[in-house]
């Protein structure tokens, strides 16, 4: 018996004018089940060679990599602090984070400014890539067989290949947030 040909649907790209909302119905810890998700749109940007997504909300802006200063005695995937508009913010090496190799920064590298936990931070990534829209697009749910498993909101098979859709909120721990903090209200003294 033949098998049948699976249709996915084909994400889209362009600006969409309802803001989406990034309402998990369903959380699942098995590899093969798909979540319910009212993601909307992402951006979409490349970290050693692999796809990645950030919820738009969760997305300030974009520019290139800034003047930042070094800070020492911190986690690895801090890389220093900039000066956005007079507001001291963190600069994170999502390679790093992500523990990946870590690569030179050129001057076009960008950074993707997110708000996390209501803090802003600065991601260093390699390249952005575009917006897309998740909007009807099953998004599986993350296996624990990846080390960032907790760390995502789900994988979206696209005609290009998977994206990792990030979870903002969860992106960096905790405890780092708050040494970042500790770092940022020392700065602005």
């Amino acid at each position: 018996m033949p098998r049948k040909k699976r249709t996915e649907p084909e994400a889209m790209t362009g600006s969409v004018a309802e803001s989406a909302s990034a309402a998990i119905v369903s959380e699942s810890e098995s590899t093969g089940e798909y979540l319910e998700v009212g993601l909307g749109q992402v951006i979409v940007f490349m970290v050693d060679r692999q796809r990645y997504a950030l919820p738009i909300e969760a997305v300030q802006e974009i520019q290139q990599i800034v003047e930042y200063t070094s800070v020492s005695g911190t986690a690895a995937a801090l890389v220093g602090m900039i000066d956005l508009r007079g507001t001291v913010v963190p600069l994170i090496d999502l390679r790093l984070l992500l523990a990946m190799p870590a690569a030179p920064y050129r001057l076009d590298t960008p950074l993707v400014f997110a708000h996390v936990g209501g803090r802003l931070v600065a991601y260093l990534v390699d390249e952005v890539d575009d917006v897309v829209d998740l909007t009807g697009i099953p998004l599986q749910a993350p296996s624990r067989l990846y080390t960032i498993s907790e760390r995502l909101i789900g994988v979206a098979r696209l005609n290009n290949g998977l994206l990792f859709v990030l979870d903002s909120q969860r992106l960096v721990p905790e405890d780092a947030l708050a040494s970042v903090d500790d770092l940022v209200q020392g700065w602005e003294r």
